[in-house]
């Protein structure tokens, strides 16, 4: 795909998750109800008073045929009972933890996959990042150490991390997890403020967040197709931020400590769905 042809692409995709922001549509029983960002309030209110003039001049109004006169009150019956199906959206920022430093991508070499074997010789699945140096990893450590509030081992699922396979490549994404205690705390309040002076809004719930991601290929010689075929979703692993060794190894960094993290999806990329928040950033980023 050429560089003007991505650009399209990537404004059309935007221009339309706008559009689906600003208007959209839910079933309501048997009927469908239009949920337009309260934005428009004044075009809906405009529209609503024109359609009631309209209708009250009708009457004045002598038309050639009873199938005319019927027609033109249906078409202004169907646009009312439009209009009255409306309901109002309103939107909400919660904000993620983000970098106080400088980000530096070239920094981030790569990822890993493989196991760790304790004491008692049972068998961990290992993940991890391959750093260029130990001053960048620390700062990239205490921000997931922000995204986890403190916490080394992650049972909250408070960090997401995804590897999603794209031909002989995988995308390795990470990223605060979207249903975070804290998260779901803040929209339900701002829920229950807004239900006190207009209970039928519909709330859209916004974030902004840093989301680490890395296109990594799938050599020959790459353990990921095993990991993948072992690892089961939801099983905890050992998350470990190293440093790249002589032959390709990973080099532990003194003072940070591995994470162990409850939330590993491994997908391809055919398999998502606009739920999945890696969907909409591989169309546009590719």
């Amino acid at each position: 795909m050429s560089k003007t042809s991505r650009t399209v692409r990537q404004r059309y995709i935007l221009w339309r998750n706008n559009l689906h922001f600003q208007i959209s549509f839910r079933r309501s029983g048997w009927f469908f109800e239009a949920v337009l960002n309260e934005s428009l309030k004044p075009f809906v209110k405009t529209a609503k008073g024109l359609l009631t003039l309209v209708g009250l001049f009708s009457a004045f109004i002598t038309f050639q045929s009873l199938i005319v006169s019927f027609l033109f009150g249906l078409v202004v019956y169907v646009v009312s009972t439009i209009f009255e199906r409306v309901v109002f959206s309103y939107s909400s920022l919660y904000v993620h933890a983000l970098p106080e430093f400088k980000l530096e991508p070239d920094k981030w070499l790569g990822a890993f996959f493989g196991h760790a074997e304790t004491a008692e010789r049972v068998e961990i699945p290992m993940v991890g990042w391959l750093m260029a140096d130990a001053e960048y990893a620390a700062k990239v450590h205490d921000l997931l150490l922000k995204w986890s509030f403190g916490e080394l081992r992650d049972e909250q699922k408070n960090i997401s991390a995804s590897a999603i396979v794209d031909g002989t490549d995988y995308v390795f994404f990470c990223y605060p997890s979207l249903t975070r205690m804290s998260a779901k705390a803040f929209h339900a309040k701002v829920e229950r403020e807004r239900k006190q002076t207009s209970p039928t809004d519909v709330h859209q719930k916004m974030f902004a967040m840093l989301i680490f991601g890395k296109r990594c290929a799938i050599t020959p010689g790459s353990y990921f197709p095993t990991f993948r075929a072992r690892y089961r979703e939801g099983v905890p692993y050992i998350f470990r931020l190293a440093l790249l060794g002589e032959g390709g190894q990973p080099l532990e960094i003194p003072g940070l400590k591995d994470f162990i993290l409850f939330d590993l999806k491994i997908k391809d990329k055919k398999g998502l769905t606009r739920k999945d928040i890696e969907y909409d950033h591989l169309r546009i980023r590719g």
